[in-house]
């Protein structure tokens, strides 16, 4: 999600990035990358995109033009999630070598590698940053939650009066309630939480858009569910002024757009 604008960017196996406008439901841009793209994240300021691909590379493109700026490879497997810290100097991407990846982004450097994080017990699903850009937690495929320091990779055992700029995992004692019950661990596949911090959207293998209170500490918590994808949902977001949520499909290839009221 664009962070002031009413847009957003997919990322798509058919080797695209398009950019949306999010009130007129309509395509501003698409561009050609090559090979399957599988993430994506604005900068903080939207002057950015990142594009993490399924060959383990990723892109820097601007933000209205989609034009590639540069790019990297270091790794060469999927990159499942990609993310600027809030202060705009680092970017994170989490990868099916049980790995996340820091570069250094500030305007004017070299875009190098300034550290990764090790010692992930499975691939990387969900990346959230901290609000001091200090810490980053990590949601891993054996369903754990790890948080490492930034950028040195440092596991931290205990966060102490920490507030993470994003939710977007699916684990956590927050989001216990979003798990029906019967649940395979793998029913949930994304969540967010909306920028107000008082509802959280997810999106599960049955096709469903489920909205919540949040924190949804009790389980089976109660919700409302929205259907219109034939297949599982691969991810959610919330606007950034919480008035719209998006809801991406998997084998059904659509990009659902609901208005909140």
């Amino acid at each position: 999600m664009h962070p002031s604008k009413p847009q957003f960017v997919t990322a798509s196996e058919d080797k695209t990035v398009r950019l949306w406008d999010l009130e007129k439901m309509d395509l501003v841009r698409k561009t050609e990358v090559g090979v399957a793209a599988r993430s994506a994240a604005f900068s903080p300021d939207g002057s950015l995109i990142a594009i993490g691909l399924k060959n383990g590379e990723f892109l820097l493109m601007k933000g209205d033009s989609l034009e590639v700026v540069t790019k990297k490879r270091d790794r060469c497997s999927t990159i499942h999630d990609i993310r600027f810290s809030p202060d705009g100097q680092l970017l994170a991407m989490g990868n099916d070598d049980c790995s996340v990846d820091f570069y250094s982004v500030r305007p004017g450097a070299r875009l190098s590698r300034a550290g990764y994080c090790k010692s992930i017990p499975s691939s990387v699903l969900q990346l959230d940053w901290s609000d001091d850009s200090k810490l980053i937690k990590v949601s891993t495929g054996s369903y754990e939650t790890l948080v490492f320091a930034a950028p040195s990779g440092n596991p931290i055992s205990k966060v102490e009066n920490g507030t993470w700029a994003t939710w977007t995992s699916v684990l956590g004692r927050e989001v216990v309630g979003i798990w029906p019950r019967n649940a395979d661990k793998a029913d949930v596949n994304c969540a967010h939480v909306s920028q107000s911090a008082n509802s959280l959207v997810t999106g599960d293998d049955f096709g469903l858009v489920k909205l919540f209170d949040f924190p949804v500490q009790d389980k089976y918590a109660k919700h409302k569910q929205y259907v219109g994808h034939s297949a599982h949902v691969t991810n959610v977001r919330f606007s950034h002024d919480d008035r719209f949520v998006v809801s991406t499909g998997g084998d059904d290839c659509c990009v659902f757009v609901w208005k909140c009221h």
